[in-house]
């Protein structure tokens, strides 16, 4: 990916993809919990989502960890609110709007103050399961190989803190 001749216009690119990145985990996570309050069957649900106008990288190729309880533990939350909170500077410096990007930035931020400074790209829908009272759990079948970690999933169905 070409961004430009310097190297600021490179590194405010990997801030904005990665913005959307984290809202698209913060979207997703919230459409399937209210998807599933309404009893809505999740693997159907998420496949309908995926094919949609509202699909994206994250869901296609990263929600299959979320939703085998794998919250990504290869980047630190406390690195995403820095990052997030680099993006919401910037914005305010050259007077953009950036309401939504706020609201992504402070919900990692309550994700990093409830689990503390650890590696979890995820950790963010784990606050949002939590908050909800239920996970987002699919039968899937166990990757072979891949980054991060699976998480223990609880047999009861209740969010392990």
């Amino acid at each position: 990916m070409e961004t430009g001749a310097d190297i600021a216009s490179g590194y405010v690119t990997k801030l904005l993809a990665n913005t959307l990145w984290f809202g698209q985990v913060t979207a997703v996570t919230e459409a399937l919990l209210l998807g599933q309050a309404l009893g809505l069957d999740l693997e159907t649900l998420r496949g309908a989502l995926e094919t949609s106008a509202g699909g994206s990288h994250f869901m296609t190729h990263h929600l299959d960890a979320l939703l085998r309880g794998d919250y990504m533990e290869s980047f630190g939350i406390d690195r995403i609110v820095e990052e997030l909170d680099t993006v919401t500077d910037l914005a305010a410096a050259t007077e953009t709007p950036a309401g939504v990007t706020g609201m992504v930035a402070t919900l990692h931020r309550e994700a990093s103050d409830r689990f503390g400074p650890v590696d979890g790209e995820l950790l963010v829908a784990k606050l949002l399961e939590q908050r909800a009272g239920r996970l987002l759990r699919a039968k899937l079948p166990r990757p072979i190989t891949g980054s991060g970690t699976s998480a223990p999933q609880s047999e009861s169905g209740e969010p392990e803190s």
